[in-house]
C-alpha cells in the first residue's frame, strides 16, 4: 500500500489531523512523488493533475501544488466564476463546480475566489426541470445544452459537489439559500435514482457506471454516491439500486477493480489503481458507499 493511501485512511478516521504528522507519509510516498513532476501543459491537464492531488490530505502545503493553484486560477478565473479559457462566454456548470471543489480541498486561501464559484452556482444552477437560467455567456447553451429545460446532469452533479464542499468546509458560515440549493439538487439526484434516466431506467450516460477514481468531469456512480453519503443520505431508498450495482462488481478477492478510461491515456495523469487488478484506492472509496 502507498504511504499516501495510509495517510488517507488514517485521516479519515481522524487518526491523522496536522501536516506536521502527514508530513512523513507525503515524503514515502511513491504516488505522491510522481504527482509532482512535470507534466505538458494545458489547462486541462493542470486541472487533473490537481483533481489527484486534491485527493490526498496536506498535498495543498506542498509549494509546487500551491504554485500549481495560483496557475489554474490565473488561467480560469473570469470574476464570475471559472472557466478553461477563463472568459465568461465558455463558463461551463461542470468545469466550475470542478474547479470551485479543488480550491475547496486545497485550501486555498483567497475566499472571495472559492466565493465567486459558489454564488455562481447559487444564481445559475438550475435544480428542477424547467427551469430558465439567466446567464448570458454563449458556452452553457452551446456545449451540450447545459440549462436546457432538462439541465445537464454531469453540470448538476459537479456543483452540487462543490456546493457540498463549501458546506462542510472551514470556509462556511449558515447561507439558506445554499442550503436550499443543495438539497434541491441531492433530491434531484435521488430522484435518478443516482445514476438512471427517469423515462427509461437506463444509465445518464455511458460513462457514469464505469469504476474509475480519482473522479474527472465524467462522473461516475462512486462519485455520486461519496457526495450522497457526505450528506447523510445513503439511508434513503434511492440510493440501493446503485449500492446494489456496486456490490455486484467486487471481486471474489474483496476488492474492486478500477476501469480503464480515456483519460489514462493522458500523459499528465498518474494512475492510482492499476486496470484490472485489485484496487486499493477505488475500494476505499467503495467500502464506505456499500
Amino acid at each position: 500500500m502507498d504511504r499516501a493511501l495510509e495517510l488517507k485512511i488514517k485521516f479519515q478516521n481522524n487518526e491523522i489531523n496536522s501536516f506536521v504528522e502527514a508530513e512523513q507519509y507525503l515524503n514515502n510516498s511513491d504516488l505522491y512523488k510522481q504527482l509532482l513532476t512535470d507534466f505538458d501543459f494545458s489547462v486541462l491537464n493542470l486541472l487533473w493533475r490537481l483533481t489527484q492531488l486534491s485527493e490526498i490530505p496536506f498535498s495543498n502545503n506542498n509549494p509546487i501544488v500551491a504554485e500549481w493553484v495560483e496557475k489554474l486560477i490565473n488561467y480560469t478565473f473570469t470574476g464570475d466564476g471559472f472557466s478553461l479559457n477563463g472568459k465568461n462566454d465558455y463558463l461551463l456548470a461542470c468545469y466550475n463546480g470542478m474547479i470551485t471543489s479543488i480550491l475547496i480541498k486545497l485550501n486555498y486561501p483567497d475566499k472571495d475566489k472559492i466565493d465567486a464559484g459558489i454564488n455562481w452556482i447559487k444564481r445559475y444552477q438550475n435544480v428542477k426541470r424547467g427551469e430558465k437560467c439567466d446567464w448570458k455567456g454563449a458556452g452553457l447553451k452551446k456545449y451540450g445544452g447545459c440549462m436546457k429545460s432538462t439541465p445537464c446532469y454531469i453540470g448538476l452533479v459537479k456543483s452540487m459537489i462543490a456546493l457540498s464542499d463549501f458546506k462542510h468546509s472551514d470556509y462556511y458560515k449558515t447561507d439558506n439559500d445554499l442550503e436550499v440549493k443543495l438539497s434541491n439538487g441531492l433530491d434531484y439526484i435521488l430522484n435518478q435514482k443516482v445514476f438512471l434516466r427517469t423515462s427509461d431506467n437506463r444509465p445518464v450516460t455511458k460513462e457514469i457506471t464505469k469504476l474509475t477514481y480519482p473522479f474527472t468531469w465524467k462522473i461516475n456512480i462512486i462519485e455520486i454516491l461519496r457526495l450522497l453519503n457526505s450528506n447523510q443520505l445513503l439511508n434513503d431508498d434511492r440510493c440501493s439500486v446503485a449500492q446494489d450495482y456496486l456490490r455486484s462488481k467486487q471481486k471474489k478477492s474483496g476488492f474492486w477493480w478500477c476501469q480503464a478510461s480515456n483519460i489514462t491515456k493522458n500523459s499528465s495523469w498518474i494512475g492510482f489503481d492499476k486496470s484490472r487488478e485489485s484496487g486499493l484506492w477505488i475500494s476505499n472509496e467503495i467500502e464506505k458507499l456499500v
